[in-house]
């Protein structure tokens, strides 16, 4: 992900980076081969308020378990890696998302949730270990590393939704286990990564353990770095020794006051291109379409509509590994959110078009909506606000950052279901137009003022 010559251990803390969000892309898009296996799921995610959708309270509780479960993880896992060192909360949500998958591939709707759950919370830890392993051992800290990992998330869900696709296809409804190895495998990945790399120099520096800092430091940028980088590691540390709530105090200034309202708000505009809802509920629809083409409530995804998608979406995030976040964030927020607008107006002609155009116009839409979101949008909101938080405000400010998400999420999950489950068709289309240009409106008149706090 760098120009420069990276030392093996470089290499290595950049590979635990892309697996964890490898990890994160694969377990929604696995969640999403669940829910397309399942006939009830499908319609009642097309029922559009004209039928009984008695499954529908079981659909919510199973869409809600990972971000509510990342809200859960996410606090708990920020005291291990404070308190016990970087290295083990690493280790730990790997093992939370290797247990949780074998869970959430199981048939019943409490024990999937509770298996969710469980994976959510190695998803939140993720959300705040990860910068923080970026910040502290990689060479040119997280603001360029961490917008280029999270753009790899389709990725994961791409080869989720292959697989799944795959095992459905040489075992007709047993496609979910399948799709729930491709997390299971990249967080198996992460944890051995994770025993590859030392605790990070900082942790050891606040512990007052300067020997095992300057080892650890030698050890991922070799000895010459490390002779020049202790003296910044010290002094980082020093400065985040005093480390205390956010609070009215802090507020009154200016700046500070300026760079928690960017925050949450490039937290908030991620949700506008839905491609995380794209995620999850575009297998269930596509598989719908399919059960109209084919005339039966038994189809999967076909196989080569899964393969075409998947392929899609790993480009995509392939795609993301080139995006510098910090390069023009104000003109790829505007175009990606409008472009995905656009995305979402062309499913007006899902009224006019059955078969296989239908399922080629839901692939293309589903496309255009991942795309917009991880190559546009995520990678812009990344990495530009921790270089400006006081350092005394520092991890505050992660964690407001690591709860903000899964409410996020939540939303950008559960309103969309809800509307294709409870409303018409075209009322369920012009709501959430009419969200994407309301947001994008307000996005408009105030990032320019939030993203000055980026400059």
């Amino acid at each position: 992900m760098a120009t420069a010559t990276l030392t093996p251990a470089q290499k290595r803390l950049r590979a635990l980076l892309i697996s964890t969000t490898l990890a994160s892309g694969a377990a929604w898009g696995a969640l999403g081969a669940s829910l397309a296996e399942d006939a009830s799921t499908r319609a009642t995610l097309t029922a559009h308020g004209l039928l009984d959708a008695q499954s529908l309270p079981a659909l919510l509780l199973v869409l809600a378990a990972l971000p509510l479960g990342s809200a859960v993880g996410a606090p708990a896992l920020d005291v291990v890696s404070h308190t016990w060192g970087r290295r083990p909360a690493a280790l730990a949500c790997s093992a939370l998302t290797a247990i949780g998958c074998p869970l959430a591939a199981c048939d019943g709707h409490l024990l999937r949730a509770a298996g969710l759950g469980v994976v959510g919370m190695g998803l939140g830890g993720y959300a705040i270990v990860a910068p923080k392993l970026a910040h502290e051992l990689a060479e040119h800290g997280h603001r360029r590393l961490m917008p280029r990992v999270r753009a790899t998330a389709p990725a994961g869900a791409g080869l989720a939704l292959a697989c799944g696709a795959l095992g459905a296809w040489l075992s007709p409804g047993h496609g979910v286990a399948p799709a729930w190895a491709v997390p299971l495998v990249a967080a198996t990945v992460s944890l051995l990564l994770v025993l590859s790399l030392p605790e990070t120099p900082h942790w050891y520096a606040a512990q007052g353990r300067l020997e095992e800092a300057y080892a650890a430091l030698r050890r991922m940028v070799g000895s010459l770095e490390a002779a020049i980088g202790i003296d910044r590691v010290m002094m980082d540390t020093g400065t985040r020794g005093e480390q205390h709530p956010l609070g009215r105090g802090d507020l009154s200034i200016a700046r500070v006051r300026r760079t928690v309202a960017a925050g949450l708000l490039l937290e908030l505009v991620q949700a506008l291109p839905l491609g995380l809802a794209a995620l999850c509920l575009g297998p269930p629809l596509l598989a719908r379409a399919a059960d109209a083409d084919a005339g039966s409530a038994q189809v999967p995804v076909p196989l080569g509509v899964a393969a075409a998608l998947a392929a899609s979406w790993v480009a995509v995030g392939l795609a993301g590994t080139r995006r510098r976040g910090d390069h023009l964030a104000y003109a790829w927020i505007i175009g990606g959110v409008g472009a995905s607008a656009c995305g979402v107006t062309l499913l007006a002609l899902a009224g006019t078009i059955h078969g296989s155009g239908l399922v080629a116009l839901l692939t293309g839409v589903l496309v255009v909506l991942v795309a917009c979101q991880f190559l546009a949008v995520t990678p812009a909101c990344t990495g530009s606000i921790d270089p400006l938080v006081p350092p005394w405000l520092l991890r505050s400010q992660r964690r407001a950052a690591a709860m903000i998400r899964p409410a996020v999420q939540l939303a950008s999950v559960l309103v969309p279901a809800l509307l294709l489950a409870l409303t018409p068709a075209p009322v369920a289309l012009g709501a959430a137009l009419g969200c994407q240009v309301l947001c994008l409106v307000v996005a408009v008149a105030t990032l320019p003022w939030a993203l000055r706090a980026l400059r």
